[in-house]
């Protein structure tokens, strides 16, 4: 049982993590493509 419940919080850290790094790119990459687009 531990081992299954082990391995469920390490599938919701990662799922966290995921989410968090999504929210955080999501604003971004309008502005690097913006950015590439004006470089090129």
């Amino acid at each position: 049982m531990s081992h299954d419940e082990n391995f469920s919080d390490e599938s919701n850290l990662l799922h966290l993590v995921v989410a968090i790094i999504a929210l955080l790119a999501a604003p971004l990459l309008p502005m690097l493509m913006g950015w590439y687009n004006v470089l090129m």
